[in-house]
């Protein structure tokens, strides 16, 4: 599996998260109702942020640079929805939650649509499918104890 790939189906994971936060949100009567529902996706998220960071943006940094352009824009995003996580987690008003949380998913689905329009297919163009592979193996590395895989 290439690193793309195994991404993309995190994003599909994502995508339904988004929807269901989007759904329920008008139903939520309380704040703590409503971070307790967040909770886990910042969570699942931060995490797939923080894998992307290491294998895919550290392996395009040689082909993109990292002060400027794309990966720079990737980054501010990943630090933009953690904030957002962060003012959730901190107000004390349930409609200001309300107001970050829509933020957040605009945020959210934006950025999935950076990588998966643009980003996925530049590091087709620069990295070779040796590389694209490796780095998915490396994701299934650190994935693979999540789900009790033993992979060698």
């Amino acid at each position: 599996m290439i690193i793309i790939d195994a991404l993309l189906s995190e994003h599909g994971v994502f995508h339904l998260f988004l929807q269901h936060i989007e759904r329920n949100l008008p139903t939520l009567k309380s704040l703590t109702a409503l971070q307790d529902r967040i909770a886990a996706f910042a969570f699942a998220l931060e995490a797939h942020a923080s894998l992307e960071d290491e294998l895919l943006f550290s392996a395009l940094e040689p082909h993109l640079g990292t002060n400027s352009g794309p990966l720079a824009v990737m980054r501010m995003e990943h630090d933009q929805i953690t904030d957002l996580f962060g003012k959730i987690n901190s107000t004390a008003e349930l409609e200001a939650a309300g107001l970050f949380v829509r933020q957040l998913l605009n945020v959210t689905r934006s950025h999935f649509q950076k990588e998966e329009q643009a980003l996925f297919r530049m590091a087709r163009q620069f990295l070779s499918a040796e590389q694209l592979t490796d780095l998915g193996a490396q994701w299934m590395q650190r994935r693979a104890p999540l789900i009790g895989l033993d992979i060698p």
